[in-house]
Protein backbone atom coordinates (compact mmCIF):
# COMPACT_ATOMS: atom_id res chain seq x y z
CA UNK A 1 0.00 0.00 0.00
CA UNK A 2 1.59 3.49 -1.02
CA UNK A 3 0.87 5.64 2.09
CA UNK A 4 2.14 9.06 1.21
CA UNK A 5 0.70 11.68 -1.35
CA UNK A 6 1.13 12.19 -5.12
CA UNK A 7 3.84 15.10 -5.07
CA UNK A 8 1.49 18.57 -5.08
CA UNK A 9 1.64 20.03 -8.92
CA UNK A 10 3.19 23.35 -7.93
CA UNK A 11 5.90 21.25 -5.27
CA UNK A 12 8.72 22.60 -7.02
CA UNK A 13 7.88 25.95 -7.18
CA UNK A 14 6.62 25.96 -3.48
CA UNK A 15 10.08 24.74 -1.96
CA UNK A 16 11.32 27.31 -4.55
CA UNK A 17 9.54 30.04 -2.62
CA UNK A 18 10.59 28.52 0.44
CA UNK A 19 14.45 28.51 -0.60
CA UNK A 20 13.87 32.31 -0.50
CA UNK A 21 12.21 32.51 2.92
CA UNK A 22 8.28 33.00 1.53
CA UNK A 23 7.24 30.84 5.12
CA UNK A 24 4.19 31.67 3.40
CA UNK A 25 5.20 28.39 0.71
CA UNK A 26 5.26 26.60 3.62
CA UNK A 27 2.00 26.26 3.66
CA UNK A 28 0.85 24.38 0.79
CA UNK A 29 3.59 21.76 2.02
CA UNK A 30 2.26 21.50 5.21
CA UNK A 31 -1.48 20.98 4.23
CA UNK A 32 -0.15 18.76 1.54
CA UNK A 33 2.05 16.45 3.80
CA UNK A 34 0.58 16.54 7.99
CA UNK A 35 -1.65 13.90 7.89
CA UNK A 36 0.86 11.03 6.02
CA UNK A 37 3.89 12.98 8.44
CA UNK A 38 1.49 12.00 11.39
CA UNK A 39 0.48 8.70 10.67
CA UNK A 40 3.88 7.77 10.19
CA UNK A 41 5.08 9.17 13.28
CA UNK A 42 2.17 7.49 15.17
CA UNK A 43 3.01 4.09 13.83
CA UNK A 44 6.74 4.53 14.77
CA UNK A 45 5.77 5.86 18.43
CA UNK A 46 2.42 4.39 19.04
CA UNK A 47 1.61 7.40 20.77
CA UNK A 48 -1.11 10.21 18.79
CA UNK A 49 -0.11 13.39 20.68
CA UNK A 50 3.57 12.64 20.68
CA UNK A 51 2.84 11.98 16.34
CA UNK A 52 1.59 15.09 16.37
CA UNK A 53 4.38 16.94 17.88
CA UNK A 54 6.78 15.13 15.94
CA UNK A 55 5.21 16.04 12.80
CA UNK A 56 4.98 19.66 13.69
CA UNK A 57 8.80 19.64 14.66
CA UNK A 58 9.29 17.87 11.22
CA UNK A 59 8.16 20.70 9.34
CA UNK A 60 10.12 23.28 11.18
CA UNK A 61 12.99 21.83 10.66
CA UNK A 62 12.12 21.37 6.71
CA UNK A 63 11.80 25.30 6.53
CA UNK A 64 15.30 25.22 8.71
CA UNK A 65 16.88 23.09 6.36
CA UNK A 66 14.73 23.54 3.24
CA UNK A 67 18.23 25.03 1.30
CA UNK A 68 19.94 22.10 1.36
CA UNK A 69 17.17 20.52 -0.65
CA UNK A 70 17.88 19.68 -4.13
CA UNK A 71 15.23 21.21 -6.72
CA UNK A 72 14.10 18.46 -8.80
CA UNK A 73 14.21 15.70 -6.03
CA UNK A 74 11.69 14.12 -4.83
CA UNK A 75 10.49 15.84 -1.48
CA UNK A 76 8.83 13.18 0.22
CA UNK A 77 11.64 10.93 1.08
CA UNK A 78 13.77 13.92 2.25
CA UNK A 79 10.81 14.86 4.36
CA UNK A 80 9.89 11.66 6.04
CA UNK A 81 13.63 11.27 7.03
CA UNK A 82 13.09 14.31 8.88
CA UNK A 83 10.13 12.70 10.74
CA UNK A 84 11.63 9.28 10.92
CA UNK A 85 14.60 11.45 12.72
CA UNK A 86 12.78 13.39 15.31
CA UNK A 87 11.02 9.82 15.79
CA UNK A 88 13.92 8.58 17.14
CA UNK A 89 15.08 11.24 19.14
CA UNK A 90 11.39 11.68 20.89
CA UNK A 91 11.66 7.65 21.82
CA UNK A 92 15.25 7.98 22.86
CA UNK A 93 13.73 10.74 25.53
CA UNK A 94 13.22 9.84 29.26
CA UNK A 95 9.57 10.79 28.88
CA UNK A 96 8.92 8.28 26.17
CA UNK A 97 11.20 5.45 27.24
CA UNK A 98 8.63 2.67 27.89
CA UNK A 99 7.24 -0.45 26.21
CA UNK A 100 3.55 0.09 24.66
CA UNK A 101 0.89 -2.09 26.04
CA UNK A 102 -0.51 -3.76 23.07
CA UNK A 103 -4.04 -4.47 24.58
CA UNK A 104 -4.05 -0.80 25.21
CA UNK A 105 -3.47 -0.16 21.62
CA UNK A 106 -6.35 -2.00 20.63
CA UNK A 107 -8.82 -2.24 23.82
CA UNK A 108 -8.44 1.55 25.24
CA UNK A 109 -6.35 3.49 23.15
CA UNK A 110 -9.33 5.87 21.27
CA UNK A 111 -6.56 7.22 19.26
CA UNK A 112 -5.45 3.84 17.87
CA UNK A 113 -9.00 2.64 17.06
CA UNK A 114 -9.57 6.16 14.85
CA UNK A 115 -6.08 5.71 13.35
CA UNK A 116 -7.45 2.50 12.19
CA UNK A 117 -10.59 3.82 11.02
CA UNK A 118 -8.90 5.86 9.14
CA UNK A 119 -6.83 3.90 7.61
CA UNK A 120 -9.17 1.64 6.79
CA UNK A 121 -11.16 4.17 5.09
CA UNK A 122 -8.58 5.09 2.61
CA UNK A 123 -8.43 1.41 1.36
CA UNK A 124 -12.90 0.52 1.52
CA UNK A 125 -14.15 4.48 1.03
CA UNK A 126 -16.82 2.00 -0.94
CA UNK A 127 -17.12 -0.81 1.22
CA UNK A 128 -20.32 -1.46 3.09
CA UNK A 129 -20.36 -0.21 7.01
CA UNK A 130 -19.99 -3.77 7.81
CA UNK A 131 -16.41 -4.56 6.08
CA UNK A 132 -15.44 -1.20 6.82
CA UNK A 133 -15.86 -1.72 10.48
CA UNK A 134 -13.60 -5.34 10.14
CA UNK A 135 -10.74 -3.29 8.56
CA UNK A 136 -10.28 -0.72 11.09
CA UNK A 137 -10.27 -3.90 13.80
CA UNK A 138 -7.95 -5.22 11.84
CA UNK A 139 -5.44 -1.89 11.09
CA UNK A 140 -5.77 -1.85 15.04
CA UNK A 141 -4.50 -5.25 15.53
CA UNK A 142 -1.41 -4.13 13.52
CA UNK A 143 -0.34 -1.12 14.86
CA UNK A 144 -0.58 -3.14 18.42
CA UNK A 145 1.69 -5.69 16.40
CA UNK A 146 3.90 -3.15 15.30
CA UNK A 147 4.55 -1.00 18.56
CA UNK A 148 6.12 -4.62 19.69
CA UNK A 149 8.88 -4.23 17.17
CA UNK A 150 12.01 -2.81 17.89
CA UNK A 151 12.80 0.78 16.61
CA UNK A 152 14.33 -0.32 13.52
CA UNK A 153 12.66 -3.17 12.41
CA UNK A 154 9.38 -0.75 12.65
CA UNK A 155 10.63 1.60 10.45
CA UNK A 156 11.62 -0.71 8.13
CA UNK A 157 8.64 -2.36 8.31
CA UNK A 158 6.69 1.05 8.43
CA UNK A 159 8.09 2.86 5.25
CA UNK A 160 7.97 -0.54 3.11
CA UNK A 161 4.48 -1.90 3.72
CA UNK A 162 2.52 1.43 4.69
CA UNK A 163 4.50 4.24 2.59
CA UNK A 164 5.23 1.28 -0.09
CA UNK A 165 8.87 2.86 -0.59
CA UNK A 166 11.48 -0.30 -1.86
CA UNK A 167 14.40 -1.22 -0.64
CA UNK A 168 16.71 1.33 -1.70
CA UNK A 169 14.12 4.02 -0.87
CA UNK A 170 13.74 3.19 2.78
CA UNK A 171 17.61 2.98 3.22
CA UNK A 172 18.36 6.15 1.70
CA UNK A 173 15.58 7.49 4.23
CA UNK A 174 17.13 5.76 7.20
CA UNK A 175 20.59 6.44 5.92
CA UNK A 176 21.40 2.91 5.84
CA UNK A 177 22.88 0.41 3.78
CA UNK A 178 20.30 -1.53 1.45
CA UNK A 179 21.64 -4.71 3.00
CA UNK A 180 20.59 -3.42 6.44
CA UNK A 181 17.02 -2.84 5.03
CA UNK A 182 16.60 -6.11 4.17
CA UNK A 183 17.83 -7.49 7.47
CA UNK A 184 15.29 -5.17 9.16
CA UNK A 185 12.70 -6.27 6.90
CA UNK A 186 13.43 -9.91 7.55
CA UNK A 187 13.59 -9.89 11.18
CA UNK A 188 10.76 -7.71 11.01
CA UNK A 189 8.44 -10.16 9.03
CA UNK A 190 9.34 -12.54 11.63
CA UNK A 191 8.67 -10.11 14.78
CA UNK A 192 4.83 -9.29 13.16
CA UNK A 193 4.34 -12.89 12.59
CA UNK A 194 4.92 -14.02 15.65
CA UNK A 195 2.74 -11.20 17.46
CA UNK A 196 0.16 -11.68 15.24
CA UNK A 197 -0.13 -15.69 15.72
CA UNK A 198 0.13 -15.07 19.51
CA UNK A 199 -2.51 -12.47 19.64
CA UNK A 200 -4.72 -11.71 16.51
CA UNK A 201 -3.54 -15.37 14.37
CA UNK A 202 -7.19 -14.12 12.66
CA UNK A 203 -5.07 -11.46 11.23
CA UNK A 204 -2.58 -13.16 9.28
CA UNK A 205 -5.04 -14.13 6.39
CA UNK A 206 -5.26 -10.61 5.03
CA UNK A 207 -1.26 -10.01 5.42
CA UNK A 208 0.23 -12.61 3.07
CA UNK A 209 2.94 -10.23 2.51
CA UNK A 210 4.11 -10.94 5.75
CA UNK A 211 4.70 -14.60 4.92
CA UNK A 212 7.06 -13.65 1.24
CA UNK A 213 10.28 -12.41 0.32
CA UNK A 214 10.19 -8.98 -0.97
CA UNK A 215 12.28 -7.46 -4.21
Amino acid sequence: MRGDPQPLADETDAIRRCQQGDIAALGALVTHYQTPAVRLAYLLTGDQDLANDIAQDSFLLAWRGIRRFRLGEPFAPWFYRIVTNSARQQMRSARYRREVSLEALVSDDPDARRLGVSLAATQASQADPEERAERAEAWAALLAALAALPQKQREAVVLRYYLGYTDRQAATILGCHVGAIQQRLHDGRASLQRAIRTRYPWLLRSLPTLSSSEP
